[in-house]
């Protein structure tokens, strides 16, 4: 296996930058770990899997791993996309009896969660959205999987947006979910 190599984007420095400034240090450590278990899986999935990983570049929307060469099957990709989310669960499930310990923990337990949740949605480049085109691909054809895949990234996206409005209206807060929607929302239609 050869070695990862990890880039990280301009955009993404400055996000973890002005976090570092706004957000409580246990939560902002609490968040870092929970993505940095989640790539773990991914990345352990790939080695039992040996499907070799050549780059992991992170970006505003969070970590993607190229592989070196072509997956072997839409089932590997299923798994490796799984394996994420997977190891947020196991840790979610482990840390869950011990939230009331400390708020560190909770804010981990939650991390994990979330995480797992938010990567679950059926959005092209989420592990969700990949999930999908590897079943879709292994039942249809390419362009038509492709197509249903971009229909559902659009109709996630589209409710992920509606609902950071409600609550923007209905709270006067959730402004980052709402950013975030119409980042992503720009990113993969624009």
């Amino acid at each position: 296996m050869r070695k990862l190599k990890i880039t990280v984007s301009p955009a993404t420095f400055i996000l973890l930058l002005s976090m570092l400034a706004t957000t409580p240090l246990p939560q902002l450590c609490a968040c870092l770990l929970a993505a940095s278990i989640h790539e773990i899986g991914h990345i352990a999935a790939a080695k039992l899997l040996s499907i070799d990983l050549s780059h992991m570049k992170l970006d505003v929307l969070g970590a993607r791993l190229t592989t070196a060469g072509r997956l072997c099957s839409y089932p590997a990709l299923i798994c490796l996309c799984l394996a994420g989310p997977f190891i947020n669960v196991i840790f979610f499930l482990l840390t869950l009896p011990f939230c009331e310990v400390s708020e560190w923990i909770m804010q981990f337990c939650l991390s994990n969660l979330s995480l797992c949740l938010l990567n679950l949605i059926p959005i092209e480049g989420f592990d969700g959205g990949r999930i999908v085109h590897g079943f879709l691909c292994s039942i249809f054809k390419l362009n038509t999987a492709e197509k249903i895949c971009s229909f559902l990234s659009f109709c996630s996206l589209l409710c992920m947006w509606m609902f950071s409005v409600w609550l923007i209206l209905r709270t006067s807060s959730s402004l980052t979910l709402f950013v975030f929607s119409c980042c992503l929302f720009g990113m993969l239609f624009a």
